[in-house]
């Protein structure tokens, strides 16, 4: 089964005013309202997208208009290390004979193990990290072509 997730242009997260921590002009996430798709809350670091929450939705726009207005998640952000704070909608593309919010569903968890395995830390599950460790290969050369100087492996519980 293929999954087709296509990412949009990152959107800026602006200072916002007393009652939100950041906001994003509405414009630029009304087209959203109805559609299932996945996000990052991210920053944008030396040229890199840096994750910093991962999630999904059958409706992107209400989704992501809630966790604008979540103090806890916002704050996590701000706090977060530095960087620009961006958010990025992945827009599911739909497939014949397959269920979006299932689709979205292992996507997101794709991503999220991919983001963990990868060494970021991620704020979702209310700020806890799976821990994971970090194995380094050295030696035999054709073996770490295969393996590469380093990985990151997900601790399950």
């Amino acid at each position: 089964m293929a999954i087709k997730i296509q990412w949009h242009p990152p959107i800026p997260l602006k200072d916002g005013n007393p009652d939100c921590i950041y906001t994003v002009d509405q414009g630029e996430i009304e087209a959203w309202d109805g559609y299932p798709g996945v996000y990052m809350f991210c920053r944008m670091f030396n040229g890199s997208v840096i994750p910093m929450y991962i999630g999904r939705s059958k409706n992107m726009y209400n989704r992501i208009w809630e966790h604008l207005e979540t103090t806890t998640l916002m704050k996590r952000l701000e706090n977060g290390p530095r960087g620009a704070k961006m958010l990025i909608i992945g827009e599911y593309i739909p497939q014949p004979g397959l269920s979006p919010e299932k689709a979205i569903a292992i996507v997101e968890k794709a991503l999220i193990e991919h983001a963990l395995t990868e060494g970021y830390e991620l704020l979702n599950k209310a700020g806890t990290k799976t821990p994971t460790h970090e194995v380094r290969f050295s030696g035999f050369k054709r073996a770490k072509q295969f393996s590469g100087g380093k990985m990151y492996v997900k601790v399950s519980g």
